[in-house]
């Protein structure tokens, strides 16, 4: 038996030499890879647009809530000078309710809700406003324990035809705009008692509280808006007013005002006569010269 040798190697099959239909199998496996890849590419660029959009409409809306807001905050200033304006012209005896000092429940512990708005207050006045909103008297007062249903107070009503102040832009009393309006309430202040209780100042009507709202955006009396509604902003300032008219006399003539003597009730007299001299150079360590001539004649 004759056994034949080979030379040379392997066959081509051993060789491998079919191996570019395996590469050309493993090929065909990766194909849509580059799809994937911009489909994926494509989801974190949306994303990312949408997170931005957000971001942006976010701080557009911060952004328009601090300008309501601030503007709310004027308006209610603006009805503080307002409401002192129109308080300057009126008795305060016929725009404040008479104190609670024999009305049943009064004086009360400053602990338990009055039983009514009010707490037996009856404003002189309880009317619509020209645009037909019911009055706002005595809002806010199911939260006020401390006031005896008082609320805010009464809004404030001369029985002007401009009145009641509510929901009023500037135009309507001084010819100015405003970007909102404001309503303005009074009320007495508290009197705190020596037996811990409170009833309603009554010595006088010389003191009242204000109470100015600003409201932006919003047009006179609209109180339906839906874009009010949906981007309204409320400010509420309070203050406590004196009505004291005093005059000082001096070399620049009289003046007269609030508390002080100052028109603008800063405590002081604008133009008043200087006092013993004195006391001011002693309180500088130094000792009164001359004979005064001088100060007066330069000042």
């Amino acid at each position: 038996m004759t056994r034949m040798l080979r030379r040379g190697g392997t066959t081509n099959e051993e060789r491998g030499e079919g191996m570019p239909q395996n590469r050309a199998d493993h090929a065909a496996g990766q194909e849509g890879f580059a799809l994937v890849l911009a489909i994926l590419a494509l989801m974190l660029l949306t994303m990312l647009g949408l997170a931005l959009a957000t971001t942006t409409s976010t701080e557009l809306q911060i952004a328009t809530n601090y300008r309501w807001s601030q503007q709310a905050l004027y308006n209610a200033e603006a009805g503080v000078e307002a409401g002192k304006a129109i308080l300057r012209n009126v008795s305060w005896a016929t725009v404040l309710p008479v104190a609670r000092t024999a009305t049943p429940g009064a004086p009360w512990d400053g602990k338990t809700a009055a039983p009514s708005p009010g707490g037996g207050a009856t404003p002189t006045y309880s009317r619509a406003d020209q645009w037909g909103n019911p009055s706002r008297n005595f809002e806010n007062s199911n939260c006020d324990q401390k006031g005896f249903g008082m609320g805010y107070g009464v809004v404030l009503d001369d029985g002007s035809a401009n009145a009641p102040y509510q929901y009023v832009g500037a135009a309507q009393t001084f010819g100015q705009n405003l970007n909102g309006s404001f309503t303005l309430w009074v009320r007495r202040p508290l009197n705190f008692r020596s037996d811990t209780k409170l009833d309603d100042y009554s010595l006088d009507s010389d003191n009242l509280i204000l109470v100015s709202e600003g409201v932006a955006p919003f047009t006179e009396g609209n109180i339906s808006s839906s874009f009010g509604a949906a981007n309204r902003a409320v400010q509420v300032i309070e203050v406590t007013l004196f009505r004291t008219t005093t005059s000082t006399a001096s070399t620049c003539g009289f003046r007269s005002g609030q508390v002080g003597g100052s028109p603008m009730g800063a405590g002081f007299g604008g133009c008043g006569a200087l006092g013993d001299r004195t006391a001011i150079t002693n309180a500088l360590a130094g000792a009164p010269t001359g004979t005064g001539a001088e100060i007066n004649a330069n000042r």
